[in-house]
């Protein structure tokens, strides 16, 4: 054997010891990392408040206007380190809004459409401040799947010489101009208190913008109509 093959030996030895050490060191940080993540689990509940968007062409004489409505469900977490985690939740949700008609002798004419969602958001959590109290942001995406629907509210209905107005309250069948899978984003920020080195209560405030309208339209006119939630809600978690 030449000494330049020698030479070439041991230079391929240490090339490939660097990279068992680096990978070593690589799957070391890695174990680390996974000792210090915790997963969580909870419940939490709260009010929401939905508007829709829309566009306003031929609806001269309607106003819409936001109601009111709930939330529950279930949360889990998971802690990647001291200030990051990423949270998922499942939750039923109320994303409701009213109809009003402008025109003096419809005044009385209203429709209120009661939405009920399953939507699951998927956040990144970005926490600051003390051990026990911290404030956090989230911010990630949603999907959402349109349950049912109930409408109530007033009608009317003419006669040669009087309108006579009568009240309403049914559930709404879908039909294939609803869209009844809808995804978005959404984001917020939040409070949490650790009672212990497990058990947390958490106040979140988040909003959550729809990118997919809830109506596909007509054959050849384009109508579309976007949900917006703002949601306030409160939580407990448990971390094991």
């Amino acid at each position: 054997m030449t000494t330049i093959q020698a030479t070439n030996i041991l230079c391929f030895t240490d090339m490939c010891m660097n990279k068992r050490q680096i990978i070593a060191i690589g799957l070391l940080c890695l174990a680390a990392t996974a000792a210090d993540a915790q997963l969580s689990i909870g419940v939490r509940g709260g009010w929401t408040q939905t508007s829709i968007s829309q566009s306003n062409t031929g609806r001269v004489d309607e106003t819409f206007s936001k109601l009111s409505g709930y939330e529950t469900g279930i949360q889990a977490g998971y802690s990647i380190t001291d200030w990051m985690s990423v949270r998922a939740d499942l939750n039923f949700m109320q994303r409701s809004y009213r109809k009003d008609r402008n025109l003096h002798y419809l005044d009385p004419v209203f429709t209120e459409y009661h939405n009920s969602y399953l939507i699951m958001p998927v956040m990144a959590v970005f926490s600051f401040g003390g051990e026990r109290l911290h404030g956090h942001l989230l911010g990630g995406g949603f999907a959402s799947y349109w349950l049912n629907a109930e409408i109530h509210g007033k009608t009317y209905w003419l006669t040669d010489y009087y309108v006579f107005f009568e009240d309403f309250d049914e559930y709404r069948d879908f039909n294939s101009e609803d869209q009844r899978f809808t995804a978005g984003f959404v984001g917020g920020t939040g409070l949490s208190y650790s009672i212990n080195s497990n058990l947390s209560f958490n106040s979140d405030i988040l909003y959550y913008y729809d990118l997919v309208s809830q109506h596909k339209g007509y054959d050849h006119l384009s109508d579309p109509r976007y949900l917006n939630t703002l949601s306030i809600s409160l939580g407990i978690s448990y971390k094991f």
